[in-house]
């Protein structure tokens, strides 16, 4: 980077999708996360001035994220929805239809020419003055935005080096667990970037690995350099966690074994289950209590848990906890259970060890190097293995340990944006 003169660089965020609609979880909730928190004092910031961008006509333009730009009307919501419950449906009984209308549609320009994606910006808005130098960092779903390949070459003809955040290569490494056109239209999307950008910043070193991995199959030898940065979490101090909606429920479930994340087959709510409905078999009490909003391909899921309710089953979820809720989950809670196959990163993990709630969690690669020592493993796709393990943690036979409350950092997202910054700086020093 060019950091001679009285010029100092200036940082555009993408928040093309993160702009539009109240998403707080996700993607967009690291990106909101992000803009609030990059700009830090003079004395401390690396960057000049940070600027919101969103992609409207193939070109980015200064936006913020209280703007509602081309909100979609209630019939394009319907269809979008509409839309990804057929291509889950064919996936499952018609395959080879499936294939061929993705084909179709990934021909005639993908997802986004369909119209349905809740993303853009303004037009009208400015365009950036983008000076020789200047970072672009894609921080959001770019995926799915119209035109974005058009905005990010326009941006790199007038000097930004373009900077990618990659959460994770799930859609590609895992495509049993989304739809197939979405699959297409991410791995699309990377095949396309790899080759534009002047860096990555990646969320684990695991999702590090398997972008270079990636890269290596799409047969580019010379990938931009790859770094890391931590995500931050609103949990990064001890907190009661107080919380009136969750109190009684935890008086009926005292002490559960806590599952944190959205209901989704990746996640891994079969296993709990079955492992959870052997243990109950051999008369265990053992309460589990399931924390997270519906998402794709969860119906079976949903049945189980409105099922095992009415069987008088000791198991509870809510799918639209707040903060607190989630606070004092955490604080009253026996364990938390993780058992995600596969995983960008694993955030409820460090969580709950903040809090000094021990951790169970599938052992996945993510998952050792976000929890290190501190949490017990378990195998994947062996609920028989669980069951054995749950009945022990109730008889205290198995007793699982957490660091103290405190002891275990967690980085702020103010601890976040400035690791990206440097990271940033760091990779463009090598380009």
């Amino acid at each position: 980077m060019n950091n001679s003169g009285s010029h100092k660089q200036a940082l555009f965020i993408d928040c093309s999708v993160s702009a539009v609609g109240d998403n707080v979880s996700g993607i967009p909730r690291v990106v909101r996360q992000l803009v609030a928190h990059l700009d830090a004092p003079p004395s401390q910031a690396t960057f000049y001035s940070y600027t919101p961008v969103a992609v409207g006509a193939g070109r980015f333009h200064v936006h913020t994220l209280k703007q509602a730009a081309n909100l979609p009307s209630p019939l394009a919501r319907g269809l979008r929805t509409l839309a990804r419950r057929c291509d889950e449906w064919l996936r499952d009984w018609a395959p080879s239809l499936e294939r061929t209308i993705a084909h179709a549609v990934m021909a005639a320009g993908g997802i986004p020419s369909l119209g349905l994606a809740q993303v853009g910006a303004a037009t009208a808005a400015p365009e950036p003055n983008w000076q020789p130098g200047d970072v672009l960092l894609l921080a959001d779903a770019l995926w799915i935005v119209p035109r974005w390949k058009d905005a990010v070459n326009e941006a790199r003809s007038r000097g930004a080096k373009i900077v990618v955040v990659i959460y994770d290569l799930i859609p590609i490494t895992h495509q049993q667990f989304f739809a197939p056109m979405f699959c297409a239209q991410f791995a699309t999307w990377l095949q396309q970037i790899l080759p534009l950008a002047d860096g990555f910043v990646c969320i684990s070193h695991a999702t590090a690995t398997e972008l270079k991995l990636f890269a290596e199959r799409c047969g580019i030898a010379n990938l931009a350099p790859v770094g890391v940065f931590p995500l931050g979490t609103t949990f990064s101090v001890v907190r009661n966690g107080t919380s009136d909606r969750m109190a009684p429920i935890l008086e009926s479930l005292p002490s559960p074994v806590l599952m944190v994340g959205t209901i989704e087959p990746r996640k891994n709510h079969a296993l709990v289950l079955d492992a959870f409905e052997q243990a109950w078999d051999q008369g265990s009490r053992l309460p589990l209590l399931v924390i997270g909003r519906r998402g794709w391909m969860c119906e079976k899921t949903i049945k189980r848990f409105a099922k095992l309710k009415k069987l008088g089953r000791p198991c509870f979820h809510i799918d639209d906890a707040s903060d607190d809720d989630l606070i004092h989950a955490y604080r009253h809670a026996r364990c938390l259970i993780f058992p995600s196959i596969t995983e960008g990163f694993g955030l409820p993990i460090v969580e709950a060890l903040a809090q000094g709630l021990p951790a169970i969690a599938s052992d996945i690669p993510v998952h050792r190097e976000v929890g290190r020592e501190h949490a017990t493993y378990i195998p994947l796709g062996d609920p028989d293995y669980l069951a054995r393990l749950l009945l022990s943690i109730e008889d205290g036979s198995t007793v699982l340990t957490a660091p103290e409350p405190g002891t275990v950092h967690l980085p702020t997202w103010a601890d976040s944006a400035a690791a990206i910054q440097v990271e940033i700086t760091s990779l463009l020093a090598t380009v």
